[in-house]
């Protein structure tokens, strides 16, 4: 049985993404429902009808031309993580995409420490109904591994490979700093192995290449 309004057909798509910096600088980034500059949207964009993280709170937005309405149902935020984060989408139609419309009451975010903490990983998941159930899926799929993709952009750019290989990376400069011998030099070597610089500014510090990156480009991107 179609769970979908007439007219529209059910789908899901999955993003799987990990990113090699820990959960703690993660939320640094994406750990406000009000803050969007990792998914493109300027600060100060994005409109609450109610308490940030707060479980039926709306956030209010415009993207690409595309009026985006969210309501958080699920939020759990532990300091250790896994971070859950669940809110439906309110129908909305990309007019020069053959007038494709879609909206999900499952639209989630879990990030989870992996790699002894090292490393995080994203898992985002939409069930979602829509006129045309293969573009919306291409379309959430490119939309949600942009926005993955830019955390990782504004925490230092780094890519994930394996675990090993990014203990290895963090064994290197221990090992470095110890032969140096200098109490310095070992504080300055573990901040440059497991802690990368924080993005903390606005998305208007962000330089035009991750903004690019992100999830309003790819929407402007079918739109133009």
């Amino acid at each position: 049985m179609n769970p979908c309004m007439q007219g529209y057909t059910a789908g899901r798509d999955t993003v799987v993404f990990t990113t090699p910096y820990t959960y703690a600088q993660v939320m640094s980034i994406i750990g406000s429902y009000q803050n969007l500059t990792w998914s493109g949207s300027p600060d100060g964009s994005v409109s609450l009808n109610g308490t940030d993280n707060t479980v039926g709170t709306a956030r209010t937005y415009d993207v690409g031309g595309v009026h985006v309405v969210e309501t958080i149902s699920v939020y759990s935020k532990p300091a250790a993580g896994p971070y859950y984060e669940v809110h439906s989408l309110a129908p909305v139609t990309i007019t020069a995409l053959n007038k494709l419309s879609f909206y999900g009451e499952y639209d989630a975010t879990t990030v989870t420490p992996v790699c002894g903490g090292m490393a995080s990983m994203f898992n985002l998941t939409i069930d979602f109904c829509a006129t045309n159930a293969s573009l919306a899926e291409s379309t959430l799929h490119s939309i949600h591994l942009a926005d993955a993709m830019t955390v990782g952009v504004f925490l230092g750019n780094q890519n994930f490979t394996t675990c090993a290989a990014l203990g290895a990376a963090n064994g290197t400069a221990m090992a470095s700093a110890t032969a140096m011998g200098s109490a310095t030099a070992m504080a300055s070597a573990t901040a440059t192995a497991s802690k990368p610089a924080t993005y903390t500014g606005g998305a208007a510090a962000m330089g035009s290449g991750a903004l690019l990156a992100g999830g309003a480009a790819v929407v402007a991107a079918f739109i133009l």
